[in-house]
């Protein structure tokens, strides 16, 4: 093979890819798996590794990368530049040399159940705007566990970044949403905020991060009208035992201020239709609902999928669907 060309160059779109290992395509910008102007493909089950990109779409849309591993001395693990409505999730992206999962002038992509460990960055948007990003492990980056730079509309939810030198980075970016997430001993920062404006956080957990829990330069939204996030360097009382400090917590850095901090750290919102607690819908799921449903399991809430107020055939057939719409794992 020659280092100077892609391992897979996929020429036509509705293409599968799966199960192979692509490595050694370590000329500048090439990649194990490479995709351009490209649609509805199903990148699923490979492993790329020592390659410039691991996996990288260029100007495609609407394909699903799913349960890749894209590990060990990629510079990029896996890379979208102009590439909207993808989905990826259930990958994982360690060890590479600089960013995990990096999204460059990319919208409206989906990036869930996804591990970054141990990279440069974790996982980085850069100039992207409405994409999704939930349920992401991020940890033991170099630098920045989620990282977002001149980027806007976004919404983080459920993720966890720890153990990085910062976990959550907004630079130059402006009306996100940030609810959910948990930076836990991160080394420098839990979240910063540089240059950034008009973002709401909420019901997220700052955890013992080193230098602030919290740093905001400019002004942000700390809180909604009920309830804002947890921050382990809290020392305010609860005198009426509501859950949420009495006195307000001034954000280091600026004038932001939550005016209803957590007295207790918020608890990860349940994933309605995951009955084996693994954050993810898979057919497993489906195969418990219907074992609910015949009775040979007690009741579970969480397999009431369709809102009935009972378990049924259908509750299984709505969570196989939807393991089937997300490419999910057997």
């Amino acid at each position: 093979m020659n280092s100077n060309d892609h391992v897979f160059d996929v020429q036509q779109n509705y293409v599968n890819i799966s199960g192979f290992t692509v490595e050694n395509a370590t000329g500048y910008q090439k990649a194990g798996i490479y995709l351009n102007g490209r649609q509805h493909c199903n990148i699923s089950e490979n492993n790329a590794s020592n390659n410039d990109y691991g996996i990288y779409l260029s100007s495609s849309s609407n394909n699903s990368l799913t349960n890749n591993t894209a590990n060990s001395n990629n510079y990029h693990g896996i890379f979208l530049s102009s590439s909207s409505n993808n989905t990826l999730m259930n990958n994982t992206a360690n060890s590479n040399n600089y960013y995990g999962i990096y999204l460059s002038s990319s919208s409206n992509n989906t990036l869930e159940n996804n591990t970054a460990l141990n990279n440069d960055y974790g996982i980085g948007l850069d100039r992207s705007s409405n994409n999704t990003l939930q349920n992401n492990t991020v940890s033991l980056s170099n630098e920045y566990g989620i990282y977002l730079y001149s980027s806007s509309n976004n919404t983080l939810t459920n993720n966890t970044a720890s153990n990085n030198n910062l976990g959550i980075y907004l630079s130059s970016s402006s009306n996100s949403t940030l609810t959910n997430n948990t930076a836990n001993s991160n080394s420098n920062y839990g979240i910063y905020l540089y240059l950034s404006s008009n973002s709401l956080l909420y019901h997220n957990n700052f955890i013992n991060n080193t230098n602030n829990n919290a740093y905001d330069t400019s002004t942000n939204q700390w809180n909604t009208s009920t309830v804002g996030n947890y921050y382990s360097d809290y020392t305010g009382s609860d005198n009426d035992s509501d859950g949420i400090g009495d006195t307000s917590y001034q954000i280091p850095g600026g004038s932001s201020i939550d005016y209803l901090p957590l007295m207790h750290p918020w608890e990860k919102t349940p994933l309605k239709g995951d009955l084996d607690d693994d954050s993810q819908i898979t057919s497993k799921d489906a195969a418990i609902a219907l074992q609910i449903a015949v009775g040979s399991r007690p009741f579970d809430d969480a397999a009431d999928v369709s809102g009935d107020g009972r378990v049924s055939s259908l509750d299984a057939l709505i969570i196989l669907q939807n393991c089937k719409a997300a490419l999910c794992r057997k």
